[in-house]
């Protein structure tokens, strides 16, 4: 989605762009992160010996439908110039979708998969029409810094969801009250709708590009016929891709590994994803700063040794004191990790395979050359 003008960030817009990001990092941890797949594993299926799985191919079917209609958004979002317009939309479709997730209960598997695929849907394609704005709020130089802000300040958005949240869920789902518990779907739409709304309606309107750009899908189909002779770029969106598997696959089922594997409630639970969010912030600021200093590569490639270590620990580790501070924001990782450990019988297998896809992830980045994006001013010359 490129119908935007160059980077000459306000600071309005900037407040806009990371109150909006806090509406969808609430959703993001309330309802796949954590409160609806305990939820959906707990209660929707139980009793299903394949919960997990089931799961699985509820994150994933949005994933893949996303993935199909996102060039075809985009490419209407820059002919009509409607990148404000269309996320308010798909702000208002998550908010009501997601207020539909308390509605199916024990056994109705195939509606709750059918309101969650809806709710994450248009999350999805919310999210990319948000981060069409980044290239207006950054340039080369400040695109990491300014991305790492958007993402360590929208944590913010996560803790607040959860303590509106928390009148409802800190008991954990009790048999014969599990209304109670759902009531915090309600409290997430609410959040994404009073916080998103008018976080959406205060970002800048787009200009039209005119309707002469062609096919989307064609002109992916080109890309990717240039890329011949040229393999740096599939070699970095592979790598990528299989980073972006483990880390999604991550945010899915962690609150699930940590109930069901390493024996903690979903109070525990809970509580160790405020910890994680309250940790993020930092993190994530640090990272962002890191990306200009030494380079987004580099700092990506530490990132991932982190993450690597921390799979690891998680698959080896036992009982409640095993989790450690780790958290991060594609079909095929949640697909495998369901049916790994189904066919396993272990969650402990399936994390571990996660560690995978980051070292040949990141085996692949590190073996592309990539041009700084940091003009060459002095300053890294002098740190």
């Amino acid at each position: 989605m490129s119908g935007l003008s160059p980077p000459h960030p306000g600071q309005r817009t900037l407040a806009a762009w990371v109150g909006y990001d806090m509406a969808l990092h609430g959703y993001a941890l309330m309802i796949p992160a954590v409160g609806y797949a305990l939820y959906f594993t707990s209660v929707v299926a139980a009793g299903e010996a394949r919960a997990s799985l089931l799961w699985s191919i509820a994150v994933a079917i949005p994933l893949v439908v996303s993935g199909l209609l996102a060039p075809l958004l985009g490419a209407l979002a820059d002919a009509r110039g409607r990148h404000r317009a269309l996320l308010i939309v798909a702000t208002l479709a998550c908010a009501v979708a997601t207020a539909a997730l308390a509605i199916p209960g024990q056994g109705a598997v195939g509606a709750a998969i059918t309101t969650f695929t809806l709710a994450h849907l248009a999350f999805l394609l919310a999210g990319s029409l948000y981060n069409a704005y980044l290239p207006k709020l950054s340039n080369e130089g400040n695109v990491a810094r300014i991305s790492g802000l958007g993402w360590g300040l929208s944590y913010f958005g996560s803790i607040a969801c959860l303590i509106l949240c928390l009148p409802f869920v800190a008991g954990g789902i009790v048999p014969g009250e599990e209304g109670r518990y759902a009531i915090a779907f309600v409290v997430t739409a609410a959040f994404v709708a009073v916080v998103g709304l008018p976080a959406a309606f205060a970002l800048p309107a787009t200009q039209p590009e005119g309707a002469g750009r062609g096919n989307p899908y064609r002109r992916i189909a080109d890309s990717v016929r240039g890329w011949r002779g040229r393999l740096q770029i599939p070699r970095f969106l592979f790598g990528y891709y299989l980073i972006n598997d483990a880390v999604v696959t991550v945010v899915y089922f962690t609150g699930i590994f940590l109930r069901d594997t390493c024996g903690l409630s979903v109070q525990q639970v809970l509580w160790h994803s405020l910890a994680f969010q309250l940790i993020a912030i930092p993190a994530t600021l640090a990272f962002g700063w890191l990306g200009d200093r030494w380079g987004q590569q580099r700092a990506l490639l530490l990132s991932l040794a982190i993450w690597a270590v921390v799979l690891l620990l998680m698959a080896f580790a036992n009982g409640p004191r095993a989790p450690l501070a780790g958290r991060a924001s594609s079909a095929v990782g949640p697909l495998l990790f369901g049916v790994v450990a189904t066919l396993a019988g272990s969650q402990r297998v399936a994390m571990a395979s996660l560690a995978i896809f980051l070292t040949v992830g990141g085996w692949l980045l590190l073996s592309v050359r990539l041009q700084r994006a940091v003009p060459d001013d002095g300053v890294s010359r002098a740190a």
